[in-house]
């Protein structure tokens, strides 16, 4: 029964581009104003849905709708157009048959070949052939339904939009729009505004382009003006102030359409329906794929929400994650050094080798040397072991260059003795101005990570002994110098350290990589198969919540909760990452979510790290709501959350501390909230203990039962 309403609640949500049950049983009551065209819309889900059953499609598309929506439309707009006969009742289970292999073969083939979506142009061709078929019959007559949509020239704007809206749904009253507009404002405040700024774009250029026909086109042009803002302002489209101009000329567009389709096909006999909309919104999407720069007008590319989670989720992973790479550089030695010069820099690191580093140790007392520092040996950096930043194989070295005096510089062998490694993807790293006869390897050796590969020295044009370091595109000596992040490295910050993930030391940086802690790593390091039982106390009750680590057809590991909740998790070689969440905002893993949204498998007692949070994810944060309608403009509302690590010296626990802080800007700068969460590792390594607290009152404290022993997790294997 839950899988049989969700697919009809899930088919009618469809429609207005939402993914929300609720809403979908909002437009099923709406469209039951007109009894007889609900039920005939209905039916045509019912039959599109029964036959995807039967014929076993794929059981996800159905539930969320991919098949019964376009049935819907063909079931309302037979009885639209035309009165109910015996004729028309023995020919609709046929087109429902029909409409439900166009969209499936549409659906299929625009997603396969061009990677668009089918809207609801399956409907639109299915129609056609309706119409075009019963030319050769009598008994077919124009419905009440058209004679009292096309009776309302004259009428008041608002009355206009309301009739536009309900017309999505082949409803001609405005009683319907205005069932539908108030669930759309509940649904989506962006979507709402789109609808209104949609309604009276349209209107504004249909006085200019078709001002003799204003009074009968209005409301035809009028939904397909507020579906293509939907679709281009918000819902295929990420949410922001540049889609504005892309719908303004896009529903300019629609009107050129329609007034090409009155001559073209209406003539015919054929209702223009949402034709315009279809074509604009398919040419759009399809035209916008050929960018150079994608970082403008960002298509919808993950699993959609509403606009605002869109926007939030796109907003939170592009500044999590906008540099990170499918390989995981390190820096290129072991212990702290700080960056004498980084980009740019003051003397070498110019023009093509603008990206490059040069790297040294301090003491103490913040030299570089001790004693005098007439020789190379007084360095702290000179002869210090020199690491491989990443596998690879060495395709390129250097050697016999010799060391320098303090203060010489060798010009005419610039980069002194140098190891340059081939990696994944035609990446390529080279270390220079090492120790001579430091390199411990030689061409064509395959070397790993961490790997010694030679010494800090002075040889080239290194007055003072230090470390050059540069990613490049080809494996030439001194070749331009190619921009990359290193994955996880840790920065002083006077008395603590900062963890950085995917970025560029800057000069003056004192910088080092990240040292595993197995604890730590054990706890967070989540193996496909693993189950944990936790006893959850919330809202003063408590639950038992049961956990799996499973994996989805695309190798994405992911947590499953017992309460349907589902978290995701992407896991680099010494960081731990959550990238999103679906469910309720209660119990165990939702607290986990929060309190561990990014983790490095380190401790340092003075070790921060700060990451973004998306407002639509926070508890008790229904004041976000009245900020959307300010979303196309900008964000009102932010979230950002700070980690340490805590060690009980006494039990060997570590425990994991979080503080998210909401803030708002303009109209909201009174909006302050503190939410705190907390990770226990117990000495083992096993994840003990989880709470979340919302300005200081606690919401969920989670312990763990049980977790599945190594036996347990090979026999569920």
């Amino acid at each position: 029964m839950n899988y049989f309403l969700d697919s009809v609640f899930y088919s009618y949500a469809q429609i207005f581009f939402s993914n929300r049950k609720w809403f979908g049983a909002l437009i099923l009551a709406a469209t039951m104003v007109n009894p007889l065209l609900g039920v005939s819309a209905l039916l045509g889900l019912l039959a599109s849905n029964s036959l995807a059953v039967l014929l076993k499609f794929d059981r996800e598309k159905i539930r969320i709708g991919m098949y019964g929506f376009n049935g819907i439309l063909f079931g309302a707009a037979l009885t639209f157009y035309y009165q109910l006969s015996v004729q028309l009742l023995w020919l609709m289970p046929v087109f429902f048959l029909v409409v439900f292999f166009v969209s499936v073969v549409l659906e299929h083939h625009l997603e396969q070949v061009f990677n668009l979506p089918g809207l609801s142009l399956p409907f639109v061709l299915t129609v056609y052939v309706f119409i075009i078929f019963i030319g050769n019959y009598t008994g077919f007559h124009q419905s009440e339904f058209v004679l009292r949509l096309s009776s309302g020239e004259g009428m008041l704007l608002y009355e206009s939009y309301f009739k536009s809206v309900a017309l999505i749904v082949f409803q001609p009253d405005a009683v319907a729009g205005i069932i539908l507009v108030i669930g759309l404002l509940f649904f989506s405040r962006v979507l709402f505004l789109l609808s209104v700024f949609g309604f009276a774009v349209n209107a504004l250029f249909l006085s200019l382009l078709l001002p003799q026909q204003y009074d009968s086109l209005l409301v035809l042009t009028g939904f397909n003006a507020i579906l293509t803002s939907f679709a281009l302002g918000g819902s295929l489209i990420i949410p922001s102030r540049k889609n504005i101009p892309l719908v303004i000329i896009a529903i300019m567009m629609v009107i050129v359409l329609t007034g090409f389709f009155i001559k073209a096909i209406v003539p015919a006999g054929l209702p223009i329906l949402v034709l315009p909309f279809n074509l604009i919104v398919l040419l759009t999407l399809y035209s916008l794929r050929f960018r150079k720069d994608q970082t403008d007008l960002v298509l919808l590319y993950f699993k959609p929400g509403s606009p605002e989670e869109n926007h939030y989720y796109h907003k939170k992973r592009t500044l999590r994650f906008q540099n990170f790479k499918l390989i995981y550089p390190e820096l290129p030695f072991f212990g702290e050094w700080i960056v004498s010069q980084g980009f740019h820099g003051q003397y070498t690191h110019k023009g093509d080798w603008k990206y490059a580093y040069d790297f040294k140790v301090l003491g103490a007392d913040g030299k570089e040397y001790d004693n005098e520092g007439l020789i190379p040996e007084d360095y702290y950096c000179y002869n210090l072991p020199v690491t491989a930043p990443l596998d690879g194989t060495i395709v390129r070295i250097v050697e016999g260059v010799p060391e320098n005096q303090i203060g010489d510089a060798n010009i005419r062998q610039n980069w002194g003795n140098t190891v340059i490694i081939s990696h994944k993807f035609d990446l390529f790293s080279s270390v220079s101005h090492l120790k001579a006869d430091s390199i411990k390897v030689k061409e064509g050796d395959r070397v790993l990570k961490g790997d010694i590969i030679g010494r800090c020295g002075n040889s080239g044009r290194s007055p003072y002994p230090h470390l050059h370091f540069q990613f490049q595109a080809s494996d030439s000596l001194g070749d331009a110098t190619f921009l990359f992040p290193f994955s996880n490295y840790i920065v002083r910050d006077g008395d603590s350290l900062r963890l950085k993930s995917f970025s560029y030391p800057e000069e003056g940086n004192i910088v080092q990589n990240i040292d595993i802690h197995k604890t730590i790593q054990k706890g967070f390091k989540f193996r496909l198969g693993e189950r944990f039982t936790f006893n959850v106390s919330e809202d003063g009750r408590e639950v038992t919540e049961t956990w799996e680590v499973k994996v989805d057809i695309w190798n994405q590991l992911y947590i499953e909760s017992s309460n349907g909740s589902i978290a995701e998790l992407f896991i680099t070689e010494k960081v731990f990452y959550f990238t999103s969440y679906l469910g309720e905002k209660s119990g165990a893993l939702y607290a986990f979510y929060l309190a561990a949204m990014q983790v490095p498998y380190c401790y340092h007692e003075k070790l921060f790290w700060e990451d973004e949070y998306s407002v639509a994810q926070l508890p008790g944060m229904s004041i976000r709501y009245l900020s959307e309608f300010f979303l196309l403009w900008k964000d009102m509302i932010s979230a950002r959350g700070a980690f340490h690590f805590k060690r009980n010296e006494a039990t060997g626990e570590f425990t994991l501390h979080t503080s998210i802080s909401v803030t708002g800007s303009s109209l909201f700068r009174m909006v302050r909230r503190a939410i705190a969460g907390s990770v226990t590792i117990s000495s083992d390594g096993d994840l003990t203990g989880i709470s979340l607290a919302d300005q200081g009152t606690e919401i969920c404290n989670a312990k763990l039962i049980k977790e599945r022993n190594d036996n347990e997790k090979l026999s569920h294997l």
